[in-house]
């Protein structure tokens, strides 16, 4: 894999990619830093030159499921691995269809978004997700 354009946290956004993995469209999320198109990803390949994680062929997989089965959107979780560290994001996946074939998928929008987990304490450890009265 070559050097990524990207460091962790450019990751999150929105990607439209199509079935080779080139980025089509691509906007940050905004939390602070700058939105917009980033025209230096556009015709880079997503998972060669733009995804820093090393477990990138996994999520390749799961998009590529994505796109060869018949659900219009979906969403999965997903540990982003790095050298040091791994990054747990949410990612959203909606087909983008030709018009003229609907059954033929055109690309895929790919919404990665930060998962927030919940945080455990002795006071609600029952892991039930009930998560508001942690600090009581």
């Amino acid at each position: 894999m070559s050097a990524s354009v990207m460091a962790a946290q450019e990751l999150l956004g929105l990607f439209e990619l199509d079935d080779t993995g080139k980025v089509l469209y691509y906007r940050m999320d905004s939390d602070g830093m700058q939105g917009g198109t980033s025209p230096d990803i556009s015709g880079h390949n997503f998972y060669d030159e733009i995804a820093p994680f090393a477990n990138v062929e996994e999520f390749r997989r799961c998009v590529t499921e994505f796109t060869r089965g018949a659900k219009a959107a979906d969403t999965f979780e997903f540990d982003c691995r790095y050298e040091d560290s791994a990054h747990p994001v949410r990612v959203l996946l909606a087909r983008i269809c030709e018009r003229m074939n609907r059954n033929k998928t055109k690309s895929v929008l790919v919404h990665i978004r930060p998962r927030l987990t919940p945080t455990r304490t002795p006071r609600n450890f029952r892991g039930d997700g009930d998560e508001r009265n942690v600090n009581q």
